[in-house]
């Protein structure tokens, strides 16, 4: 579900093209930041009703886009509100974590996140009996990591009560 109707969105746009500042308008209305105004109206003023109606899916830009995206802004200095209206993106959040992903990881941070682990979806392929010796393998090693854990403790717990030399 959404944050905000609809309805919210377009009495805020008619509210700020009344007069009223993005600050007064979100406190009118109980909008968390004034910054969600000013981007609801841009999408307005853009493409209209489309612009700030939510989609029903999300949408998918390619690794070489957003590679394009970055070269962009930091070719022109654009700040991401610039950014995402020269490229019709509707959240600037977006180009922002672009911007983070790729200078912590470089062009393979592109990658897309919102696909499923491999390893989960093997799991689930795994036969009951072949699950059980899985949890067995597991079980044994926890065993044996609590033993030794818990002898390095007497360990521990000896050196510190024997007198020192």
């Amino acid at each position: 579900m959404a944050k905000y109707k609809i309805e919210t969105k377009i009495e805020a746009i008619r509210l700020y093209n009344s007069g009223l500042g993005s600050t007064t308008v979100a406190h009118i209305l109980g909008i968390s930041k004034a910054e969600t105004v000013l981007n609801w109206l841009r999408l307005w003023n853009k493409h209209g009703l489309d612009g700030i109606t939510r989609k029903k899916k999300l949408p998918s830009y390619s690794s070489s886009f957003k590679m394009k995206v970055i070269t962009w802004l930091e070719k022109h200095k654009a700040s991401y509100p610039e950014t995402a209206d020269h490229f019709d993106i509707p959240n600037a959040g977006t180009i922002w974590q672009w911007k983070h992903q790729y200078d912590l990881h470089g062009y393979e941070g592109f990658s897309d996140r919102r696909k499923r682990d491999p390893t989960m979806t093997e799991k689930k392929k795994l036969t009951p009996s072949e699950e059980n010796k899985e949890l067995k393998k597991r079980l044994e090693y926890l065993e044996a990591e609590n033993a030794y854990l818990k002898k390095l403790k007497a360990v521990m717990d000896q050196t510190r009560k024997e007198p020192r030399q």
